[in-house]
């Protein structure tokens, strides 16, 4: 039997009960319920089996308790011709639920908003909430809300999103449990325009320029592009991508007409922010001089230039590689900056490859050089001194590293 008289357990639980003698005398030994009722099913949720402490014990067996399994349970027998009985009282509560609270919830900027926590059990849970980690004490900035398990977050900021929790406690003289629930807590706010953002932009005719237009917004924004009036939408010289809170144009210059302001509109239920644009007529860079200097294992070694214009000087240069026979399409691309090392590293040995090279300035890219054709050097499996970064040069590194240890460890024999 229970060493207390009173057994307490959650719904869903699963125990069993012992009940047995010493005598060697005991017979009709017997398990009644609440109502009076003899158990002796020896299957079911709630069954009698054979006692695994003594051969002469009936356990009491328990599976996935309900609330209406509450009440007094008895055991009974005849022991050395005297009638026994020893009795506990089963105490069935139910543990703490969050049931639906949402794991996501929203507050309003500039409002009073509540946060919910559907929370049940028995005996009733008290609850108390925290914000990034911190306990949150009710004053004029929170308040407790509609329900005594829910809070009101007062003249909310976009600083009030965070990770929130509502813990809950169950306390009695028998029980006590706790639980959390974690709530990812955003602010519905009006699209916030990206200070930084694009305000001027170049091409040149039957140029190619994006034009990027950043927007934070909860719900997100939707995008809208304007010009002269009129809203622009996707056609052979325009295509919109809407990304989250960005939104990019993408041009084909092929009119004068196409120069000028450009308007993007962020709008929510909120409000709106907007931003200006302006696309101007620029210079089309002059196509590249280029060559490979020199050509290692996994290296390609290149000289770049192009004529510099001081308005629209060259800002990077974008080289494209491939083996022989690959379609351009899907050669890679490599970016340099002016003035940088112009390498291309991580490449086959003994390959041959072909290379082009474009310049950039703020209005775009030039057109591709003329192609160039390199191979690199076979690894011999001698050490070199490129700075290549290659599985080659390191197995050759590695490789001159132990005969030196070699030699050392040699030395001292």
């Amino acid at each position: 039997m229970p060493s207390h008289k009173q057994q307490s357990v959650f719904q869903g639980d699963s125990f069993y009960v012992s009940c047995s003698s010493t005598s060697d005398s005991v017979s009709r030994l017997m398990w009644t319920g609440p109502e009076g009722q003899q158990i002796t099913n020896y299957k079911g949720r709630i069954h009698v089996e054979d006692g695994r402490a003594l051969n002469n014990g009936v356990d009491l067996v328990f599976d996935n308790i309900t609330r209406k399994d509450r009440g007094k349970y008895s055991c009974s027998a005849n022991v050395d011709g005297s009638e026994e009985s020893l009795s506990f009282n089963l105490f069935v509560y139910k543990k703490i639920d969050f049931m639906d609270t949402p794991s996501v919830q929203y507050l309003k900027e500039d409002h009073s908003s509540e946060l919910y926590c559907n929370v049940d059990g028995d005996p009733m849970p008290t609850v108390s909430w925290t914000v990034r980690g911190k306990k949150i004490a009710y004053g004029n900035k929170y308040t407790k809300g509609s329900s005594s398990s829910s809070l009101i977050v007062n003249n909310v900021t976009l600083e009030d999103g965070g990770d929130y929790q509502c813990n809950a406690v169950q306390l009695s003289d028998k029980i006590s449990e706790m639980e959390d629930f974690k709530l990812a807590v955003k602010v519905h706010h009006k699209p916030m325009e990206d200070e930084d953002g694009m305000k001027q932009a170049y091409s040149y005719m039957t140029g190619k320029v994006n034009l990027t237009c950043g927007a934070k917004a909860e719900p997100e924004a939707e995008f809208t592009w304007m010009k002269d009036g009129q809203v622009i939408v996707n056609s052979d010289t325009a295509a919109i991508i809407n990304d989250g809170h960005q939104s990019v144009l993408q041009l084909t210059v092929i009119d004068d007409e196409q120069f000028g302001d450009y308007e993007c509109k962020a709008e929510n239920d909120l409000g709106t922010a907007e931003r200006v644009i302006v696309l101007e007529k620029g210079k089309k860079p002059p196509t590249p001089e280029f060559k490979v200097a020199r050509a290692d294992v996994n290296t390609l070694h290149l000289e770049l230039t192009a004529a510099q214009d001081p308005v629209m000087p060259i800002l990077a240069y974008r080289v494209q590689y491939k083996e022989a026979g690959i379609e351009w399409s899907h050669a890679p691309a490599v970016e340099f900056k002016n003035g940088d090392e112009y390498v291309i590293n991580s490449l086959e040995d003994d390959t041959l490859y072909v290379l082009r090279a474009a310049a950039r300035n703020a209005a775009g890219y030039s057109d591709f050089s003329d192609d160039a054709m390199k191979r690199t050097e076979k690894d011999t499996g001698k050490p070199h001194t490129s700075q290549a970064i290659g599985g080659s040069s390191y197995v050759s590194l590695n490789t001159f590293t132990f005969i030196v240890t070699l030699v050392a460890m040699a030395a001292h024999l």
